[in-house]
């Protein structure tokens, strides 16, 4: 999938797949601390081959990952991912580099991640954040049908939401 941010840098949306190591590790050198910070809890510079093997080879079912690519440059822009951590719930975990935040780029990875989780009965996104990480606290807020858990500890903040019902699969009933 093909978009274009305000910017007019194309992006291309796509599942990642085991080549993106070398990306994966090119991107997190060029996050910020901040935005590292917010992203991983921890003040994170690089990867270890093991956690870049889970972070890219992944099933696209409980394990599901998208990269935004630039489509001139091949360059990373983000990545959303969500891990099943139970039957209908999977945690979200969504990064945007410095230069494209606020761009709404990450809202458009969340809103297809949803798409692709609700295929595999996915129902509800939980997510971990910094409790002062107010951006990505207005993303989940404002996400999905209504906030189940909203939950603040420790200086860290866990939000739970219903995905939108127009994102989940409908089964018939008999």
């Amino acid at each position: 999938m093909l978009l274009t941010l305000p910017t007019g840098t194309t992006v291309r949306l796509r599942p990642i797949e085991p080549e993106d190591k070398r990306l994966l590790s090119l991107g997190l050198k060029t996050l910020s601390p901040e935005t590292a910070m917010r992203r991983f809890l921890t003040l994170k510079t690089s990867f270890s081959a093991s956690e870049l093997r889970y972070l890219t080879e992944v099933d696209q079912v409980d394990h599901i990952a998208l990269v935004a690519v630039d489509a001139l440059l091949g360059s990373l822009i983000g990545v959303a991912r969500c891990v099943r951590v139970s039957p209908d719930t999977a945690e979200l975990a969504v990064v945007i580099g410095d230069p494209w935040q606020r761009m709404g780029l990450g809202r458009r990875l969340i809103d297809e991640l949803a798409e692709r989780a609700a295929a595999h009965g996915i129902e509800r996104f939980s997510g971990t954040m910094l409790a002062t990480n107010r951006g990505a606290v207005r993303l989940m807020r404002g996400f999905g049908t209504h906030v189940e858990r909203d939950l603040i500890a420790d200086g860290v903040r866990e939000i739970v939401v219903q995905l939108p019902l127009s994102t989940r699969v409908l089964t018939p009933m008999h």
